[in-house]
C-alpha cells in the first residue's frame, strides 16, 4: 500500500505544472450490503456518516479532465447479526468502522462550471474495528469500487461535488465467530459523498 501511495503522489509532482491542484473536505454516510447463507447477517437500515479529507489534481483538455484524487476517508456501516449458535436468538445492530485511504481516477465532462464525473476507485484499509469480536480482522486491505456524480466550479477556485460510490469487490473475507463458526458472508458497502475543495 505504501509504494503505491508513494508513486500516486510522485505522479502528482511530475504533472504539476500541466493542470491544477486541490485541496477538499466532505462528509459520506455509509451503508454495508452484508448477507449470509445462514442469515446470521443482514442490512441493517441504518447508515454511518463519515469524513474525507484530502488533495487532488486536475488536468483538462477541451471540456475532458482527468482527476485524480488521494485522501483520508473515515467511514463504517451497520448491520444486523444473529447469532447462529443460540436457539431463538434475536438480531442486534452491530457496526464496523473503517479508516482508508481512497485513490479515485475520475474522467469527466465540464460546461460552463458543471461536472460530470466517473471512475474507479483503489480502497486502502489503514485500521478497522468493530463491536461484534473478529468481524473486523476478517476485512481485507486493498478493495476496489467506483465512483459517479456531479461537480460545479464557482470563482475559479472553489469546487463542489456530490458522488454515489460502490463496491466492485467483496471487503470480507470469512469471518470466524465467538464460538468458532466460520461463515463467508457477502459483503459490500455504498455511499454518498458531499465534498468542497479549494483549487491553486
Amino acid at each position: 500500500m505504501k509504494k503505491a501511495v508513494f508513486a500516486f503522489l510522485l505522479s502528482f509532482i511530475v504533472v504539476a505544472s500541466y493542470g491544477q491542484f486541490g485541496l477538499k473536505v466532505g462528509a459520506n454516510t455509509a451503508k454495508f450490503k452484508i448477507t449470509s447463507p445462514n442469515q446470521a447477517f443482514q442490512e441493517a437500515q441504518e447508515s454511518n456518516w463519515g469524513l474525507n479529507v484530502g488533495i487532488f489534481y486536475r488536468f483538462k483538455i477541451a471540456i475532458i479532465y482527468f482527476q485524480p484524487e488521494a485522501y483520508f476517508s473515515s467511514t463504517g456501516g451497520k448491520f444486523t447479526y444473529t447469532d447462529p449458535n443460540v436457539t431463538s436468538a434475536t438480531e442486534e445492530i452491530k457496526s464496523i468502522e473503517l479508516n482508508r485511504i481512497d485513490i479515485p481516477l475520475l474522467i469527466g465532462v465540464k460546461l460552463g462550471p458543471i461536472r460530470v464525473h466517473g471512475g474507479p476507485t483503489a480502497f486502502f484499509t489503514i485500521s478497522d474495528k468493530s463491536n461484534l469480536e473478529n468481524f473486523d480482522a476478517a476485512m481485507k486491505g486493498t478493495t476496489w469500487g467506483y465512483q459517479a456524480g456531479l461537480g460545479i466550479d464557482l470563482l475559479k477556485k472553489l469546487t463542489f461535488d456530490a458522488r454515489y460510490e460502490g463496491s466492485l469487490s467483496e471487503i470480507s473475507n470469512n469471518v470466524t465467530l465467538p464460538g468458532g463458526t466460520t461463515l463467508e458472508p457477502s459483503t459490500k458497502a455504498s455511499a454518498f459523498l458531499l465534498s468542497v475543495g479549494f483549487m491553486f
